[in-house]
This record gives structure tokens, sequence and C-alpha cells, in this order.
């Protein structure tokens, strides 16, 4: 996989799938979360439908740039990202973010309209007023450099335990491979709390998200145990001209058997940037 060093000089992993003369895409990926979690399956629906797909590591976790004890912000974040796709020469690209990613690409959106073609925003929110309990109560966002492997397995399979769907069951082996994948590559060393730290003192987007002017859509979950589903009611006011749709039964997690739906959107959404895609 390629590393680049951006404009704001944070080194970032990622890679591609599909023909780079398709529609450029990039996916955002939420908090501790490495860009595997975009399962391939899923970004192969996206390639099928004309789509290049960037996949990238967010710093601090993976194998992007670690920020040992040094602060940033969702929007120092959002200049990576905004580096990214310039560096890739890929502007405007689509971007799709979920939770993090999602308040992520809020701030790219807001500081960056020119390199922003079409935003799909996965269950998050402009305002921590949103966030539920759980969302702060998780063994996932504690420093875990001490964990042996089996025991980060274990914490990270917990973790998603709160992203539950009520309606669609998780699919448990794919998780406990994602576990395990994701310890080899990056054994947690703390970037998972510093990310925390910058999505808690985020400032509020409420008014800014306002001046958002991408084609957006926005989706959710009704039955989300982490963002309450009325943050995307929020942004759908908000944001002039966005589209919102809900899942009844759905959780903090892009779900399997949602995906056709999930691809449907993203792909409508990019045609209301270019409607000739």
């Amino acid at each position: 996989m390629p590393s680049i060093t951006v404009a704001n000089g944070t080194t970032l992993f990622y890679d591609t799938l599909g023909p780079d003369a398709g529609m450029p895409l990039v996916l955002i990926e939420g908090l501790t979360a490495q860009m595997i979690k975009w399962r391939p399956e899923f970004c192969q629906l996206l390639v099928d439908q004309g789509f290049f797909v960037i996949r990238v590591d967010n710093r601090d976790v993976g194998l992007s740039q670690k920020f040992d004890n040094r602060n940033y912000t969702v929007a120092d974040m959002a200049e990576d990202i905004a580096g990214l796709i310039q560096a890739l020469n890929v502007a405007p690209a689509h971007v799709v973010g979920q939770s993090m990613g999602g308040m992520i690409a809020q701030e790219l959106a807001i500081r960056h309209r020119d390199l922003v073609a079409s935003l799909t925003l996965f269950y998050t929110s402009a305002s921590l007023q949103w966030l539920l309990p759980p969302a702060y109560d998780r063994e996932i966002l504690q420093d875990h450099a001490t964990l042996s492997r089996e025991q980060a397995v274990v914490e990270f399979l917990a973790g998603e335990e709160a992203c539950r769907s009520a309606a669609y069951p998780q699919d448990t082996n794919w998780l406990q491979r994602l576990a395990e994948m994701s310890f080899d590559r990056d054994p947690v060393k703390g970037g998972n709390v510093r990310q925390a730290r910058a999505v808690m003192t985020a400032d509020d987007r409420f008014e800014a998200v306002a001046s958002i002017t991408a084609p957006t859509t926005i989706l959710t979950g009704e039955a989300d145990l982490l963002i309450d589903h009325h943050a995307s009611d929020e942004l759908h006011r908000q944001i002039k001209g966005s589209r919102l749709r809900k899942f009844r039964g759905l959780g903090h997690e892009i779900a399997e058997p949602l995906w056709p739906d999930f691809v449907h959107e993203i792909v409508q959404t990019a045609r209301r940037a270019s409607p000739s895609a």
C-alpha cells in the first residue's frame, strides 16, 4: 500500500480499488477504525458502479502517522483528507464518511468546497449533544498499549457489540478477522485516545454545516446506540437540499443486508453532482 505526505505534513497510508479513470470516491472511517474496515466486497460494489475507490487510514491509526503526545482537532483531520485529494489529483472527489469520518467529511466540505463533489454521511452529527452515553463509555476508547493480541481482539469485539443493529445480525466471523488484522497492522498505542479527544472536544458545527453546498445524503439507523438518529434530522435541516434516509432497526454499522441500498444512495448522490455519471 502506498503512503503519501500531504500538504500539512501528515503522512497517510491509503489504497485504491478500481480503474483510476473512474469517479474518485474517498471513504473516511470512524473513531479508532482502520481503512480495512471498509470491506473489499462493499468497495467492489462501488467499483462496479464506476467509482475509483480510495480508502485511507486516518492519522494515528493503521499505518498512517502517529501523533504521540500531540493533540489535534477534527478540523486537522479534515486537512489531512484535503491534502490527500489534492496530492492524488482527484479533486473534486465524492466523499463518504461514517461516524467520526462523517464529522471529518463535514469539516472538509465546509472548508474546501472545491474538493468535494458530493457528500454521503453515515450516522454522524454536527454537535456533541447527540452522542449517547454508550458513546462515552466504551473500552475501545481507552489506552490499550499494554494489551496482548488476544485481549485487544476481545476489546475490539466489545466495541463492535455497541454498534450492533436491532434488525440485522452482525457478521461475527468477519469482525473476528477484522479485529485480528487490525491488531496485526497496528497494535493500539494510544492513537484511539487522541482521536477520541479530538471528537469529544470538537467545536459545534451546527451553524457551519449550513454553508455546505455539495449534494449531500444523510443515512442513519433508528436503532443506533451511539449517536441519536435525530442528529441526522438536524443535519438534514441545516444542509440545504440534502436528502435524509433512515433505516429501521439499523445500528451504528454498515450492515451487509443494506449494502445495495447504501450503494444506491451513494450513486444517486454522485449523480446529483454529475448528472452524466
